[in-house]
């Protein structure tokens, strides 16, 4: 296994959540992210980290309406115009059970490509290929 360069990320992606400590443990789980850093509240609630996933590098912010008073979170959840990230994969097939298995969502393709798109719990659009 090569390492790899912040040159070849290609993507950074904020995501605003509702659970952030859940959103990484998706992201660790289903898509073996690597978590890079993360912000805690004094009672240990995690309202911010970086994580690396594939060669995106996702900001995931925690909102909730407690934060946002404090400066933390914002409100801007993810909808339908979310960017659609690529990620290859070992084994497609293998990725897609274990997202589905931990909550994510198959989305019929908007054309008549083969493209299998999820959406994970979060809200996030993810494309599945084999290429790694």
């Amino acid at each position: 296994m090569g390492f790899m360069h912040a040159d070849d990320l290609v993507a950074r992606v904020r995501l605003t959540v509702d659970d952030a400590a859940s959103a990484m443990t998706f992201y660790r789980e289903v898509f073996d992210a690597i978590e890079l850093r993360r912000e805690c509240l004094v009672d240990g609630q995690i309202v911010g980290a970086e994580l690396v996933v594939g060669r995106h590098r996702l900001v995931i912010s925690a909102w909730d309406s407690d934060l946002t008073s404090t400066g933390w979170g914002e409100e801007f959840p993810a909808d339908a115009t979310d960017p659609v990230l690529r990620l290859e994969c070992a084994e497609s097939a293998a990725v897609l059970r274990r997202a589905v298995a931990a909550g994510a969502r198959v989305v019929p393709p908007a054309d008549d490509t083969h493209a299998v798109i999820i959406r994970d719990p979060v809200g996030q659009r993810w494309t599945l290929v084999d290429g790694v």
